[in-house]
């Protein structure tokens, strides 16, 4: 099902150096793709979700660009979304200019920056990479940790987009 988009790339080794020293520094682990590539495929994430979302608050752990999020906002009463990558993050902005409901909220850093300031009902992961960290960290935060796409895998193996299956870490 998810699509690989690649996370704008720097073009020299400066650059290049720079991003993976971040990446270094913040405990970054995660493949840099977007799994959540269109409205579309989040609003059909948040439906699924609805009967466990509903009325609750949801943190969504490496949430790309905060298109899940923003697709939950109708269900969910308030929405965090955490992403580490701060290269997703001007995306969002400009996403988010258009439209953001005021319940969702992106907040850009490593999800164990904010581990005491915030709490959920419940924890939302929808990536490919670094499961088992997001998960981890997502116990933390909120009673019930979902894993949108280790359920899709779970339910029908074949029909998950192949690519996905063969870089996503199963335990």
């Amino acid at each position: 099902m998810p699509v690989r988009d690649h996370i704008p790339r720097p073009t020299n080794s400066e650059e290049t150096a720079s991003y993976e020293r971040f990446a270094e520094s913040h405990n970054i682990r995660a493949l840099p793709y977007l799994t959540v590539t269109n409205f579309e495929r989040a609003t059909m994430i948040a439906d699924l979700l609805a009967p466990r979302i509903l009325g609750n608050v949801v943190i969504e752990i490496g949430g790309g660009i905060g298109m899940l999020s923003v697709a939950m906002d109708a269900i969910a009463r308030r929405i965090y979304c955490i992403e580490a990558n701060p290269l997703w993050s001007m995306t969002f902005a400009q996403f988010s200019l258009q439209k953001k409901p005021k319940n969702v909220s992106f907040l850009c850093g490593a999800a164990d920056e904010f581990l005491g300031c915030i709490k959920g009902d419940i924890a939302v992961i929808c990536t490919n990479s670094d499961v088992r960290g997001m998960k981890l960290i997502g116990a933390q935060f909120a009673n019930t940790v979902v894993d949108v796409y280790g359920e899709m895998i779970e339910a029908n193996s074949e029909a998950f987009d192949p690519w996905a299956r063969t870089v996503r870490p199963f335990a």
